[in-house]
């Protein structure tokens, strides 16, 4: 060993190179794993329209209460409870644990024949029921001519 190269008398300057290859093989197993742990979520949307009381709307109320009708569809465990003014329906209880949807359709249709102006409804789910239910049950007011559902908790 030379003694001047030791003491670091002789300045030679050398051209140093970093070694990238180790951080390159940690991004190499990195990155597929990251890409198959990673949560892959579908977002939907739900066009969800609340009641309000525009000033026309508070008008025509004011001048005409009759024209106001409070449409409430109970979602329970057993089945549907619909309550409006005026009607009488009887529970709509779930057959081999299905609900029956073209019963609870049946009973908005004659809410809609008697008062055609009618549009709001609001949707009472019980705790236990299931969210693609209350889904499928807003869907079907939509389809029964109840444009603006509320869902009350």
């Amino acid at each position: 060993m030379n003694l001047r190269k030791a003491m670091g008398r002789e300045h030679e300057i050398k051209d140093s190179d970093v070694n990238i290859i180790p951080v390159m093989n940690i991004f190499l197993l990195l990155i597929p794993f990251l890409l198959l742990t990673a949560a892959w979520v579908r977002l939907a949307v739900i066009e969800l329209s609340l009641p309000s009381l525009g000033k026309d709307r508070a008008e025509q109320i004011q001048h005409d209460p009759k024209k106001l009708v409070l449409v409430i569809l109970a979602i329970k465990e057993t089945g549907f409870q619909l309550k409006s003014p005026g009607f009488k329906f009887d529970p709509v209880t779930n057959l081999n644990e299905n609900y029956d949807h073209p019963k609870i359709v049946e009973q908005l249709k004659q809410i809609k024949q008697t008062h055609p102006q009618a549009e709001d409804i609001i949707i009472s789910p019980d705790v236990k029921v299931k969210y693609d239910i209350i889904i499928q049950v807003m869907d079907k007011c939509r389809e029964s001519g109840f444009s603006n559902v509320s869902l009350s908790g």
